[in-house]
């Protein structure tokens, strides 16, 4: 659901300022709950970060009390934090088995990572409000590498909550299969920075192994999840053919 037009009248629920309820994100949790037969008690925002000249939220912190319809319950000690979707992409190239496919990161230094190297290692992968998903992961997927593809090539996985205990934003997930001479081109990009260019978004091109990261620490397990449902996706369709 879109959020609602500036005309109709302020329905939110108490304590819900009406620049969070008219989001995008928080009628998407919203109807959630409600569908599932739930109700939401009571809202107090603890924070936001807004953007622009109206400081649209793009960031924001609810504490809420939900009445929990199955359970007969109200839960009211947990937050919910939203942010903007991500649209990401998985490039691969097939190998003899799951582990030996090779599969393209990017590395860049997040100040929340706890990775040995301090760096997170993900898929290309970004936020945009003026792009649909798709055009979105296309473009991030340049910006982030230095690699352009086509939006036509990329196959939809579909989404999901990539946090569901914490965050109620999505990741749109594509991917796209290339072959050797693309990967040669993805394994010259390792040895420069991309980014937006802006200085605050330094990221590094990581050509590897799905094997690799599985055994390794240095990827999420969103990433990990993302990555084995591409590959394996792969694998389907290649078993029908």
């Amino acid at each position: 659901m879109r959020p609602q037009d500036s005309s109709q009248p302020d329905r939110a629920p108490a304590g819900v300022p009406r620049e969070i309820w008219r989001t995008e994100e928080f009628q998407r949790w919203y109807l959630a709950q409600l569908g599932a037969g739930n109700s939401l008690r009571a809202a107090r925002l603890l924070w936001a970060l807004g953007v622009g000249p109206e400081s649209r939220p793009l960031i924001w912190v609810l504490s809420v009390a939900v009445f929990i319809a199955a359970e007969n319950r109200v839960k009211d000690n947990e937050v919910v934090i939203s942010r903007p979707d991500v649209s990401a992409v998985a490039l691969y190239r097939p190998g003899p088995t799951l582990d030996e496919s090779a599969v393209v990161l990017i590395r860049e230094f997040r100040s929340p990572a706890a990775t040995a190297d301090g760096y997170v290692h993900e898929l290309p992968s970004g936020s945009g409000v003026e792009r649909g998903e798709r055009a979105q992961a296309s473009a991030e997927l340049a910006e982030e590498t230095g690699f352009s593809l086509d939006a036509d090539r990329l196959v939809s996985h579909g989404s999901r909550q990539s946090a569901a205990t914490l965050s109620i934003h999505r990741v749109h997930l594509f991917s796209a299969k290339i072959d050797e001479a693309e990967l040669a081109r993805l394994v010259a990009l390792q040895q420069r920075a991309h980014g937006d260019g802006g200085g605050e978004e330094r990221t590094w091109v990581e050509v590897t192994t799905f094997g690799s990261i599985r055994r390794s620490r240095s990827v999420d397990w969103t990433t990990l999840g993302m990555l084995a449902q591409v590959l394996l996706a792969d694998a389907e369709r290649a078993e029908r053919t």
